[in-house]
C-alpha cells in the first residue's frame, strides 16, 4: 500500500514539473519546436512552399545512413523541388516525432528528435499489385540558427536505426508525385 502511494505521489510529482515546464518555455524554444513539428507536417501535407521557409536559404541534408553518399548542401528551392517531386508520389506519408529535445546556445540551437516516417501507396500502385507500404525510423537531428525574428533550419542529418516494409515503393512513387501534387493543389482553400 505505501508502495501504491508513493509512486501515485511520484507521479503527480512528475506530471507537475512537466506542465511547470510546458507554461514557462521560452520564446525562441516555442519557435523551434514549431517549426520542427511543422518540418514532418508541412512535409506530410504537400504544402512545400511553407516548408520552404523553414529552411535557411543554403543548407547540409545527410540522409547517408538510409541511401548512402555524403552529406550535400543544398539550396532550400532545389530540397523542395527534390522533395515535390517524390513524397506527393505517395497516397499518404505520416512522419511521426517524438521525444523532441532541444539545446539552445545563444544565435545556435540543435533539436533531436525520435522518428517513424510512413509511406503508402494504394494496390492499384503498389508493387507487385499489393498495397505498397515501407516506414523507416531512426532519430534526426537538426541545426538551426536565429533569422531575423525566426528559427530556420540550417542542417539536417537523419540517423536510420532499421526500416520496414517494401522499399520497392520508393521507385514508384515519383511517377505520380506530379499528378498527385496537381490534384491536392487544386483542392487548396483560398480566403483572400
Amino acid at each position: 500500500m505505501i508502495k501504491g502511494v508513493l509512486a501515485v505521489a511520484l507521479s503527480v510529482c512528475a506530471l507537475s514539473a512537466q506542465s511547470k515546464d510546458s507554461t514557462t518555455m521560452s520564446l525562441d524554444e516555442a519557435q523551434i519546436r514549431s517549426n520542427i513539428q511543422g518540418f514532418a507536417t508541412l512535409a506530410d501535407q504537400g504544402a512545400f512552399e511553407y516548408l520552404g521557409r523553414l529552411l535557411a536559404p543554403e543548407l547540409v541534408v545527410d540522409y547517408s545512413s538510409l541511401f548512402g553518399g555524403q552529406a550535400a548542401t543544398v539550396t532550400n528551392a532545389a530540397l523542395m523541388k527534390q522533395w515535390a517531386a517524390f513524397l506527393p508520389g505517395f497516397d499518404a506519408t505520416f512522419h511521426q516525432l517524438t521525444d523532441l529535445r532541444v539545446v539552445i546556445e545563444g544565435d545556435n540551437a540543435l533539436a533531436t528528435v525520435s522518428f517513424t516516417a510512413r509511406h503508402y501507396l494504394n494496390h492499384k500502385q503498389g508493387v507487385d499489385g499489393e498495397t505498397g507500404f515501407w516506414s523507416v525510423f531512426g532519430e534526426y537531428e537538426f541545426g538551426l540558427n536565429r533569422f531575423e525574428d525566426n528559427w530556420v533550419i540550417n542542417s539536417v542529418t537523419l540517423k536510420r536505426q532499421g526500416e520496414r516494409g517494401n522499399r520497392g515503393v520508393l521507385e514508384l512513387a515519383p511517377r505520380h508525385a506530379e499528378h498527385n501534387l496537381q490534384q491536392r493543389g487544386a483542392k487548396r482553400v483560398e480566403f483572400h
